[in-house]
């Protein structure tokens, strides 16, 4: 491999550690948004200072006022985080995630609350688990005695093994991945409230954009991280090639995350082997990063990348040697749209990170849209006057009339998953001039291909 290959590849793990240290402005997250203005505008909120109404309660929920409590009067409702906030792969996305999910109820708080309540993460109730399975488990175990439910847990395969611990304490989650198998509650016994199209879904759309951009018959292979994220897009991937006459790819390469320590060597040495026109990756920033500057330094420019969601981070733009190449070739799929969008919930998002000095990065994007499900999930709860977890969990199974203020489609989580799944997906292309460096080429789009899916089954289980 050229020696101008090893000197890229030096600068893109320096990019790495620093996008690591800095997924926002700092590596840490705070507890609670203290100078936000306005609620998310499509939340109606209620203000009130009165005492809130004796409704039901036992973990994670205290008529008494938060720490440090925006309303004097309010109880207080506490959500949990389990993400990767350090150095696991997906530390880049995971602290913006967190800080989104923060400033959102702060937000919600600062308007006065939900009908007599607060709602807050604490620095306590976030556990950092580095985007490892055990140590999810660890932290749905240390959070299950402390909140009402979970604000975030990264990871399709960290998740799932929580799920034991989540079902043994109805601990409802929001999840930070975007498994096909959410869907159904035969899975996750109706914890779980995913948003936005699954994996498989988003590889369908993208890969029916890409077939409408590229020569036809080309050739194609797979970069993906091992597990349920790399798995479900992947097959999503495969029914939409074997629908376009594409075929199976040329290589299927199963590349380990950087911060686990794998390498990208063996991935840049078999793509420059057969040489495909298309390369679909399903890993972190870093991942891709490292494999498009390795297949260019070795004089391999003609193909294009198809990236899922998590292979961007608007760090990326830093690179000026990187940009570049990213602009020619990398085209991102995504289940809504960017930092820039004139959607409502959107619109509220900037306005809570301007109030705290939060930098534009899609995740923060992906962490404030995840919020929804549990609010509306709170507002019935507390007009049901019953916030136990036992409560929280059934209401859930069968959540319904979910308003995402136009970044999303409204749904329901009642009745066939092949009815309620969302099946939309924005195409994104790099954008220098965008605020977190993508700007979509589509509005929401469904392909044939996905809108025919006969969605019985996880398009993936591993």
């Amino acid at each position: 491999m050229s020696r101008r290959w090893l000197v890229f590849a030096s600068l893109l793990m320096a990019f790495a550690l620093v996008a690591a240290a800095c997924g926002d402005d700092d590596a840490t997250t705070t507890t609670q948004a203290t100078t936000t203005t306005a609620a998310p505008g499509t939340t109606a909120a209620t203000t009130t200072t009165e005492a809130p109404p004796q409704a039901a309660v036992d973990v994670g929920a205290t008529p008494a006022p938060c720490p440090d409590a925006e309303n004097e009067g309010n109880g207080c409702i506490y959500l949990g985080v389990i993400s990767d906030l350090t150095d696991g792969p997906f530390a880049p996305l995971g602290v913006p995630l967190t800080q989104a999910q923060e400033d959102f109820w702060g937000a919600i708080n600062e308007a006065g609350g939900l009908d007599g309540w607060d709602v807050i993460i604490t620095a306590e109730n976030t556990f950092d688990a580095h985007y490892d399975g055990a140590q999810t488990v660890e932290g749905a175990t240390t959070l299950a005695p402390r909140v009402a439910a979970l604000a975030q847990s990264l990871g399709t395969p960290q998740t799932q093994a929580a799920l034991p611990t989540l079902v043994e304490n109805n601990m409802v989650a929001a999840p930070a991945t975007w498994w096909s198998g959410w869907a159904f509650s035969d899975v996750d016994s109706g914890l779980v409230l995913e948003s936005g199209a699954p994996y498989c879904f988003e590889a369908m759309n993208g890969m029916t954009y890409m077939a409408s951009q590229l020569p036809e018959g080309f050739t194609w292979a797979l970069v993906a991280f091992p597990g349920d994220y790399g798995g479900d897009y992947g097959a999503g991937a495969k029914i939409a090639a074997a629908q376009l006459g594409l075929g199976d790819p040329v290589a299927e390469i199963l590349q380990i995350p950087v911060s686990f320590g794998g390498d990208v060597t063996e991935a840049v040495t078999t793509l420059l082997g057969v040489q495909p026109t298309l390369i679909v990756m399903v890993t972190g920033p870093t991942e891709m990063a490292q494999i498009a500057g390795g297949l260019f330094q070795n004089g391999f420019s003609t193909f294009q990348i198809l990236g899922a969601g998590p292979t961007w981070n608007v760090a990326l733009m830093q690179n000026a040697e990187l940009v570049p190449l990213l602009q020619a070739v990398y085209t991102g799929t995504a289940p809504w749209s960017n930092w820039d969008s004139d959607s409502q919930a959107h619109a509220d998002m900037r306005a809570a990170a301007d109030a705290n000095e939060r930098s534009p990065h899609g995740a923060y994007v992906a962490g404030w849209v995840w919020q929804y499900p549990l609010l509306t999930l709170l507002q019935e709860a507390i007009a049901s006057n019953d916030l136990t977890r036992a409560n929280l969990a059934a209401l859930a199974a069968s959540l319904e009339g979910i308003d995402y203020g136009d970044a999303l489609p409204n749904r329901d989580y009642t009745g066939d998953p092949n009815d309620h799944v969302v099946r939309s997906t924005y195409i994104m292309k790099v954008d220098t001039e965008s605020s977190d460096g993508l700007s979509p080429v589509t509005d929401a789009t469904i392909s044939e291909i996905a809108a025919n899916y006969e969605f019985t089954s996880p398009c993936f289980v591993g």
